[in-house]
């Protein structure tokens, strides 16, 4: 399955024509896998897109299990509606967030849909070590990817290390920090050096540290801008620089603090 070295992410594009031009902007490019989840509402408007697209078999789409649909049977129907709101294009199937009560059970779910060749992957999203640890000492198929916020100043690497030590991908949401830093000296410099832009030196540093982001646009121009980010490499130097960024401070939400009962 060739995932490629970036994805491309649809979360808040619930505009059914902007939709469609981002994909066909992403697509057109080079994107090779494109991620949404349940939590979106917009699975319809990709599947749509994909009936009529002539190279579908080579395009991977992932997409999420919310926490409140995480036991068992409600895991099976989830994927039962993606899978028809896709058009029958589910690749990769991912837990959302670790439900404390219900993420073994989902994940059992999942397992089976691998285990049938349904789905040809499964994976998490937010889970720490220790959600991890406990999947693996009770579930039976190590997840293909773990899905998390990561960016410079929170890039996770005894995460990352550990994801690699067990053979799951480290996958990067809110790569570029919602843009919250681009202005950030230490960026603003290499990006002058290399004549390309804040958002490609970051996500050119996810690339080289080995990495899989998913950063998301709506707009063409930031969608091109976005993938042509893998055309240069950062060298060593520069990479050290731009890992003494971290902070260790999370942008989003802490999954042991989630509102997991939030529909």
């Amino acid at each position: 399955m060739n995932i490629g070295k970036m994805g491309f992410g649809v979360y808040k594009i619930t505009d059914e024509e902007k939709m469609y031009k981002a994909l066909d902007t992403a697509l057109n490019v080079g994107y090779k896998l494109i991620d949404t989840a349940t939590y979106y509402k917009n699975e319809e408007f990709i599947g749509k897109f994909l009936r009529n697209y002539r190279n579908k078999d080579e395009i991977v789409v992932t997409t999420k299990v919310w926490p409140s649909d995480m036991s068992y049977d409600d895991t099976l129907r989830s994927f039962e509606n993606s899978y028809k709101l896709l058009d029958g294009k589910l690749d990769i199937l991912l837990l959302h967030w670790p439900h404390p009560d219900k993420f073994i059970d989902g994940y059992r779910a999942l397992e089976r849909l691998k285990n049938e060749k349904v789905v040809k992957e499964i994976g998490v999203s937010n889970f720490k070590i220790h959600h991890l640890e406990r999947l693996l000492s009770e579930c039976s198929i190590v997840p293909y990817l773990n899905q998390v916020e990561l960016h410079p100043k929170f890039s996770q690497p005894e995460l990352r290390d550990y994801n690699k030590s067990k053979g799951i991908l480290t996958e990067a949401w809110m790569p570029i920090a919602k843009a919250q830093y681009l202005d950030d000296p230490v960026l603003l410099d290499i990006a002058k050096r290399y004549n390309k832009s804040s958002s490609q030196i970051i996500l050119n540093w996810h690339i080289q540290k080995g990495i899989y982001p998913i950063p998301k646009s709506e707009t063409p121009s930031r969608i091109i801008e976005n993938f042509e980010s893998q055309n240069f490499k950062l060298s060593s130097a520069d990479i050290l620089k731009i890992d003494l960024l971290n902070t260790d401070i999370r942008f989003s939400a802490d999954p042991d603090n989630f509102p997991y009962d939030k529909k």
